[in-house]
């Protein structure tokens, strides 16, 4: 019986909630992350070459709707009085913050953009519509509102640019972690893969922290270099969230080193190597999302592949897959090849597992047989589930008398397979039907046709039989 479904104003109020508490993280998100950008700000314009609160704006607003919006306006200008930026230029800013984080998450949801970022399609269309386009919006606004309102005398152009930047810098790391990490619903990656990334983690905090302690020096965008082989081993697995967690890691461990950098690298009467080394970084991010992306398409597609030919509960070849080679087999039988044989199995007393003990110990079950059939055969031939509790191997080059001794160690076998169960010890047998293979068959679905009336042949002559196929249609024990 279901429970009764809430009352609408309760439902309505329970979003508000939600929304308020949304509204607030998002406030004190933005002010902190702020507070963590000016570290690295110039004292000429207040302008950083790195702003996170942009990307995290942009999630916030992406996955809790454009109503959040607002929240950047409070957030700006607490901001602005804390660094003494006039409240006018905090909230002209606010405007383009709010232009740079509600039309790229408006245009992601109008072109179905998946944010779990899983295709190229979608990570290219990301960059594109978020870091790229984006920060056009709030670059400028915020500088045309400095420039004018703020008294800037640092050149329009530059100011933009940079402006730009910093947040273009903050959309594609944070707001790519954002949102990546609600789409994917958890933080835990694959055992396997656990130990690599904590070693890529270690390595991209050492590689960020040394390039920039040379920061005055060209040689600090060179050691940033290293960073590009250590993205790209995580990314070739096929997965956004450790390739945007390397990203992240790198953003704090660049937001840290205010506290050693020399007051001279975040000059911006030019463009110097600090600005080079976190253009450097939003490169190296790019780069790694597309070939996670390109990645897991191709993964995708092994996939498909793999699910066209195989059965996925026993990982055997499927039904499509042995009639595929049992034609070939055909063909070649019709110019003189062979002997081969086809062999059909389908087992006795299955149902009464289902039945006793559901339906995943009969899959274990299917599961089992199909290692066991790999066992009793020889390696080159074909085994593979037709579907259900049906199975069929190719017996290649081999004689009807050589086939017979092999089914009969199959049916051996699985007379002695025994499955503990829940509720006891179970025993399955198996009834096989031999066929001949010859070029006489016309197609492979004749030719399985009459395997299966061999094998029910042994099956109405008692069960857990071997059985030849005949043109008399007689079941000779073997």
């Amino acid at each position: 019986m279901k429970p009764p479904a809430a009352p609408a104003h309760a439902r309505q109020a329970r979003s508000f909630g939600q929304q308020a508490v949304a509204f607030l993280v998002f406030v004190a998100g933005y002010f902190l992350l702020g507070m963590a950008g000016v570290q690295l700000q110039s004292a000429q314009t207040g302008v950083t070459p790195i702003w996170p609160a942009s990307g995290f704006a942009f999630a916030m607003v992406y996955w809790f709707g454009s109503r959040q919006l607002i929240a950047i306006l409070p957030a700006m200008l607490m901001l602005g009085w804390v660094l003494g930026v006039p409240p006018a230029v905090a909230a002209m800013s606010a405007a383009g913050s709010m232009l740079e984080a509600g039309v790229p998450a408006y245009l992601l949801h109008r072109f179905a953009v998946d944010p779990g970022l899983r295709h190229l399609r979608d990570a290219l269309l990301f960059v594109v519509l978020v870091p790229v386009l984006g920060p056009v919006f709030s670059a400028t606004v915020g500088s045309m509102a400095f420039h004018v309102l703020g008294g800037s005398r640092f050149d329009l152009w530059h100011l933009w640019l940079l402006w730009w930047l910093g947040n273009s810098v903050g959309l594609l790391l944070v707001g790519g972690f954002g949102l990546v990490v609600v789409a994917r619903r958890s933080l835990r990656v694959e055992r396997s893969a656990r130990a690599s990334l904590l070693v890529a983690c270690a390595a991209v905090t050492a590689i960020t922290a040394l390039g920039l302690l040379q920061v005055t020096e060209i040689s600090s965008p060179l050691v940033l270099y290293l960073l590009i082989p250590v993205f790209v081993f995580i990314a070739q697995r096929g997965d956004q969230f450790p390739v945007l967690l390397l990203s992240v890691v790198a953003l704090a461990v660049t937001l840290l080193s205010a506290i050693w950098l020399p007051p001279e690298s975040l000059a911006q009467t030019r463009l110097g190597v600090f600005y080079l080394d976190v253009s450097l970084l939003w490169i190296v991010t790019f780069t790694a999302m597309m070939i996670s992306s390109a990645r897991q398409e191709v993964h995708a597609r092994e996939q498909i592949s793999w699910l066209a030919s195989h059965d996925p509960l026993t990982r055997m070849l499927n039904r499509h897959a042995v009639m595929e080679r049992l034609d070939d087999l055909l063909s070649r039988a019709r110019s003189g090849a062979g002997p081969n044989v086809l062999m059909y199995l389908d087992l006795d007393r299955f149902k009464d597992i289902n039945d006793t003990e559901g339906h995943v110990a009969g899959d274990q079950v299917l599961r089992d047989i199909g290692v066991l059939l790999g066992e009793e055969v020889r390696a080159a031939d074909t085994v593979a589930r037709l579907g259900g509790d049906e199975f069929a191997v190719l017996l290649e080059d081999c004689s009807l008398l050589d086939a017979c001794s092999i089914a009969e160690n199959v049916r051996s076998a699985v007379e002695r397979y025994e499955y503990a169960g829940a509720r006891g010890r179970h025993r399955v047998e198996v009834s096989i039907g031999l066929l001949e293979l010859s070029g006489e068959h016309a197609s492979a679905e004749d030719a399985m046709h009459e395997v299966d009336s061999a094998c029910y042949d042994a099956k109405r002559g008692g069960r857990n039989r071997v059985c030849v196929y005949s043109k008399a249609h007689r079941a000779d024990g073997a």
